[in-house]
């Protein structure tokens, strides 16, 4: 892997975990030292994370993490609704008897975290979390659209969606639960409109739940 990609990664995951937080300043020479590289592969990095929206760098403060207002996220979960929405109805046209298999196991993982921890937050949200994402990137894949699945992984990789459920109440989670187990009956029974209205639904409702 090249040492612009290594970095690019390990600074990605640093944010998506939240051990970078928005408005944290990453500096090249920081970067260069603690990687062993030069500034050149650093610079790279911090270009390519500038584009996918996980930094952004003023005149004044330099490169940082960055913000976003209640305004900017409510538009990223708009326009995932419009585009999962997509995915789901052509997921239900052409999933696989493995895409359903995987989306019940990954239901079943959920369900089964949240029954033995229902109130208590940490690695068991963190958990839900996960497992959340790998049931939304299942549907994706299933649409057989990458291009459509390429732009919706792209906004749910954005740092503030991983931790969703941090957000939640328990019977916003337990909502939530039962929204992916309609889904999978939409998907299974290839329902293709109501697959996707679940899905718009399920993804609009979770825009607002969330919380400042």
């Amino acid at each position: 892997m090249r040492t612009a990609d290594r970095v690019y990664e390990e600074i990605r995951r640093e944010i998506l975990s939240g051990r970078l937080q928005p408005g944290e300043r990453i500096t090249e020479e920081l970067m260069a030292e603690r990687f062993g590289a030069s500034r050149t592969p650093i610079r790279s990095a911090m270009v390519r994370l500038e584009s996918d929206g996980f930094v952004e760098t003023t005149p004044r403060s330099g490169t940082t993490v960055k913000q976003r207002s209640p305004r900017d996220i409510a538009d990223i979960y708009d326009v995932r609704a419009l585009l999962e929405s997509a995915a789901a109805g052509l997921a239900a046209q052409t999933r696989s008897a493995a895409d359903l298999r995987e989306l019940v196991r990954v239901q079943t993982e959920m369900e089964e975290c949240f029954a033995r921890h229902p109130s208590s937050g940490g690695g068991e949200i963190e958990d839900l979390s996960r497992l959340n994402k790998a049931f939304h990137h299942r549907i994706l894949e299933a649409s057989g659209n990458t291009t459509l699945a390429d732009s919706a992984v792209r906004l749910m990789d954005i740092g503030f969606l991983i931790n969703t459920y941090a957000s939640f109440s328990q019977e916003e989670i337990a909502r939530s639960l039962d929204e992916h187990r309609k889904l999978i009956v939409a998907i299974e029974t290839r329902d293709v409109h109501w697959a996707e209205a679940m899905m718009r639904a399920h993804i609009l409702g979770a825009r607002n739940s969330l919380r400042p």
